[in-house]
């Protein structure tokens, strides 16, 4: 059974909003903005779906978030704001030969609930409820508006196209990232004579050698160590029926030896945040899979 999670919007004074999963995300990763609620706060909801054949069988959860909307109708500061206080929240084991006990964990748990939380009423779930199983035309929601560009309409055609080309994407990236540099330099060569050869298929030989140039340059920055590398952790929180990252503390240091002794302090600098059900994932990186990581943790946000 497949999860999905839907948003709305409880403007104070006004009827509900339903929000696009686009939206969110824009608004989540700071792409997006809703200049209407500028310097305001307003109550949104997210609700956790069951789903069976691509339809929303049941609500398996509904919890309310208080979204602080900046002067420019962005929300990423206050979301940053709520993130430090919910890992702040967590409790830690204190040394039993101590003798203060630290309050931070219950003040950042109350300000986190007072500030950014709230519980959406009986009549709210079933004003959503509605939207989701709407019986007249007047049950379904109006939809939020942000400032950034519409997409055009994904047909049922484009998916089914974008599914066929891209089933074999992690093929090409295998096959790729298997050869070593005197195949890469061959490889890069003979896609790039073919993109001029093969005029018809020239974008895909030109994607292709860029890919074995990406290979190429990593394979280099791997053995020699230089250029500039990151140090990581990976703060992942263990929910009831799956993971989540919710937090990348990095640095941007120069070289792999001092990427990782920045690891290595920035594990121990972070260790309080470890617990039964968070746990820490450190690594070392080039720029280059930096940026790869950083675009897939903005698009998850």
């Amino acid at each position: 059974m497949a999860i999905s999670v839907r948003y709305y919007l409880f403007p104070e004074e006004f009827p509900p909003l339903k929000l696009s999963r686009r939206l969110v995300d824009g608004l989540t990763n700071g792409n997006d903005a809703m200049p209407q609620y500028a310097n305001t706060q307003q109550r949104a909801v997210g609700v956790v779906l069951d789903n069976e054949g691509g339809q929303p069988l049941k609500i398996n959860q509904t919890y309310g978030m208080i979204w602080r909307f900046d002067a420019d109708g962005k929300i990423i500061r206050g979301l940053d704001e709520a993130l430090a206080h919910a890992m702040n929240s967590i409790e830690h084991a204190e040394p039993r030969s101590g003798t203060v006990v630290s309050l931070q964990p219950k003040l950042s748990r109350k300000k986190l609930e007072d500030e950014f939380r709230w519980e959406p009423s009986s009549a709210d779930i079933n004003r959503i409820i509605r939207d989701i199983w709407p019986k007249t035309k007047a049950d379904r929601l109006l939809d939020a508006k942000g400032v950034s560009r519409k997409r055009p309409p994904l047909t049922y055609d484009a998916k089914h196209a974008l599914d066929e080309i891209s089933k074999s994407f992690w093929n090409v990236g295998n096959q790729i990232s298997s050869l070593k540099d005197p195949s890469l330099k061959g490889f890069i060569f003979e896609a790039k004579t073919l993109a001029g050869q093969e005029r018809e298929f020239r974008h895909l030989y030109e994607a292709l050698a860029k890919m074995g140039e990406d290979q190429l340059e990593l394979s280099a920055r791997r053995r020699s160590g230089k250029g500039v590398w990151y140090a990581v952790v990976e703060v992942v929180v263990q929910r009831e029926r799956f993971t989540e990252t919710v937090r990348v503390i990095h640095e941007q240091c120069a070289g792999r030896k001092a990427a990782v002794i920045a690891a290595r302090r920035l594990l121990v600098e972070n260790a309080h945040l470890f617990d039964e059900s968070v746990s820490l994932e450190t690594s070392v990186m080039t720029d280059l899979e930096w940026e790869v990581l950083a675009f897939a943790e903005d698009a998850d946000r």
